[in-house]
């Protein structure tokens, strides 16, 4: 039985918005905090961030390549998410619904071999789909996002796409800001990353590699 779900937020240097998320998931757990937890993953060098969530849980690290480094990120994250559902976040995410997350692990119960990736209704979810996938997955695969992939949310949604396991819950509103009212220092940094390769041979020999491994993991 999945029972929590872990929600990874790489952050840099954007309190405003963390505020933002904060209130919002805070106004929407309701009696339910048990069911989820968010991680934030902060660059070692940046010391603001690090005080303004010296009360959650935190994964300090080295800059490595900035932005480009996103996956690396969210696979630092993965490997220390005590839930057993992982959400791929952003510091610009805003939860609407309450007791959204009882609602997701409802959902991502009725698939027994833990292989899934459940789309919420974000207004942007085209490009930006908060993949939502078991921890199971990381392990099988080994990783959340294959470190070839730089935009591992349309990877995991490819992924459980070949195996007829996507499954949209329009009733969750999730919102992606996606950097919205200020520019955001690490999308800027790492503006030549953008997109560069999630359309070419890379993704999909890795799409493949994944499709043939957890298949034979799929319960009918």
């Amino acid at each position: 039985m999945l029972s929590k779900i872990s929600v990874l937020i790489p952050t840099r240097r954007r309190l405003d918005r963390l505020g933002i998320l904060l209130s919002s998931y805070a106004a929407t757990v309701g009696d339910e905090a048990h069911l989820s937890e968010l991680i934030f993953r902060v660059d070692d060098d940046d010391h603001a961030t690090q005080e303004f969530l010296s009360a959650h849980q935190v994964l300090v690290g080295p800059r490595y390549q900035g932005y480009r480094s996103l996956p690396t990120f969210f696979n630092e994250l993965a490997a220390v998410a005590q839930g057993d559902v992982v959400m791929c976040g952003n510091d610009d995410m805003i939860f609407r619904t309450p007791c959204w997350a009882s609602v997701i692990l409802t959902k991502a119960n009725e698939f027994a071999d833990g292989l899934f990736d459940i789309g919420v209704h974000t207004h942007n979810e085209l490009h930006y789909p908060f993949a939502v996938v078991s921890k199971k997955v990381v392990d099988e695969l080994g990783f959340l996002f294959d470190p070839q992939i730089f935009w591992g949310d349309i990877y995991l949604r490819d992924v459980m796409g070949h195996l007829g396991r996507c499954v949209m819950l329009p009733e969750v509103e999730i919102d992606h800001d996606w950097v919205g009212y200020s520019p955001d220092s690490v999308f800027i940094e790492g503006e030549g990353a953008r997109r560069s390769n999630w359309m070419g041979a890379i993704h999909e020999q890795a799409v493949a590699r994944a499709v043939t491994k957890l298949r034979e993991l799929m319960i009918a």
